[in-house]
């Protein structure tokens, strides 16, 4: 039975590596540099990165290291949208993207009238290899996309390609504090008591509250840091309101968030962020805190 371990980056459950005694661990981008990766076997770097590998812009110096680092050879193929470069890639392996998307979505995913496939993130073009190379055993680790933000989208990729895989008679192993496929059994186990179209018209509300409470805040600010409140008992307790304000729609803002995943048989972590930790207070009110 051959076994194959998909490693990320995610700290919540990228250890579990170690204990697998998987055939080979495929892992992506310059995770070589990191030691919590105890092998690699196949590198996936599904990032048109030689569009930016010659810029010069500070925040672009690991991809620009990485870009140089690639060009060297690797005991391990490295995946890549193309197999050509303006410099030869020694170790680059095309991704077979139409055998693998003839495989797993033919002509039986259509939109309109057109046949489309999916892919939203590099996890789902490692899944979608592992499917058609036809592995018996997918372990994952280090995938999340827990976030809101920037992979929250990419989870229902990420669901997509674990249930191709199940379906194919390959079983996937996640890790049991792993937030992927966490729902539980609708119906059985739970169900919608509040709409969710209710929470987010609620939503949306104290997305604008809050907006105005930043915006009141910046202002009281500026205004206090300027010298045009100093000694202005008026605009120091203008300035505490507003903080409270940010506060107070803050909490709300995230209590919805929590609930509208939670209405999603989801099973989220209800963790609180303080905003004001990011703000930065004025010198006169330190001293007085102080």
């Amino acid at each position: 039975m051959r076994r194959l371990a998909l490693l990320g980056g995610a700290e919540e459950t990228r250890g579990g590596v170690w204990d697998s005694k998987a055939d080979e661990i495929w892992t992506l981008n310059w995770f070589y540099l990191y030691d919590w990766v105890p092998r690699i076997d196949r590198l996936f770097e599904m990032h048109p990165i030689w569009l930016y590998a010659d810029n010069d812009r500070e925040e672009w110096a690991k991809p620009k290291e990485h870009w140089e680092y690639l060009h060297k050879p690797t005991d391990y193929p490295v995946y890549m949208l193309e197999g050509l470069a303006p410099r030869p890639i020694p170790s680059s392996t095309r991704y077979p993207i139409e055998a693998v998307t003839e495989y797993i979505f033919g002509n039986r995913f259509i939109r309109g009238k057109d046949p489309r496939d999916f892919y939203s993130s590099t996890f789902d073009y490692m899944m979608a290899l592992a499917i058609y190379e036809k592995w018996d055993v997918v372990e994952v680790y280090g995938f999340e996309m827990g976030s809101l933000t920037e992979y929250r989208y990419q989870r229902e990729g990420a669901a997509f390609f674990i249930g191709q895989a199940i379906a194919r008679n390959i079983q996937v192993i996640l890790p049991a504090k792993s937030v992927l496929l966490r729902a539980r059994r609708y119906g059985y186990e739970g169900g919608q008591m509040i709409f969710r179209q209710d929470l987010e018209r609620l939503h949306d509300k104290w997305v604008e509250k809050n907006r105005d409470a930043m915006a009141r805040l910046q202002y009281w600010e500026g205004y206090v840091a300027a010298g045009g409140g100093m000694g202005d008992e008026e605009a120091i307790e203008k300035l505490r309101l507003a903080r409270e304000d940010v506060l107070i729609t803050s909490g709300g803002l995230q209590l919805l968030e929590y609930e509208i995943r939670f209405v999603d048989l989801e099973e989220p972590e209800l963790n609180i962020n303080n905003p004001l930790l990011t703000i930065p207070i004025v010198k006169e009110e330190k001293v007085e805190e102080e």
